[in-house]
């Protein structure tokens, strides 16, 4: 296991990584990504995120292969989360969010979270803030933490 920075040369393997777990966002009768998440997954979108001082972005990494993604914007909003399937439920979320929250130690941390994701981040000790929220066939819960 190693967990670091993430960096430019990650872009397209980071991007590989989000694009094979971005249907989580889904709503059940939905067949694609609506255009306004698809543009957020482009890769020169990914690569403007690695760059910018407006994120904070982190791998874990097993045998060389991205297996963990977390990117945090603005010091306190969960922009992405993602873990290869075949290595969720071992921890690696909650060692990408450890870290990351080591890093900026900020005292509130917001998230659109997929609905799947949902007892993952009530486990660090986000609590809903709304109801489920549909937008586009896109279903996420808007969650706080206050640390």
């Amino acid at each position: 296991m190693n967990i670091r920075t993430a960096e430019g040369a990650d872009a397209n393997k980071i991007r590989e990584l989000v694009l094979s777990l971005s249907r989580v966002y889904l709503a059940s009768n939905a067949e694609k990504l609506p255009e306004w998440l698809s543009k957020s997954l482009d890769l020169k979108e990914f690569k403007y995120r690695l760059k910018s001082k407006e994120f904070k972005n982190v791998v874990y990494i097993i045998n060389e292969k991205i297996v963990g993604y977390i990117s945090i914007k603005n010091k306190n909003h969960i922009y992405h989360l993602f873990v290869a399937s075949e290595h969720q439920n071992k921890g690696v979320a909650k060692v990408l969010w450890e870290n990351i929250h080591k890093i900026n130690n900020e005292s509130t941390y917001t998230v659109r979270s997929s609905l799947c994701a949902v007892p993952v981040y009530e486990s660090f000790g986000f609590k809903k803030t709304s109801s489920i929220t549909k937008k586009d066939n896109v279903k996420y819960q808007e969650m706080v933490l206050d640390v």
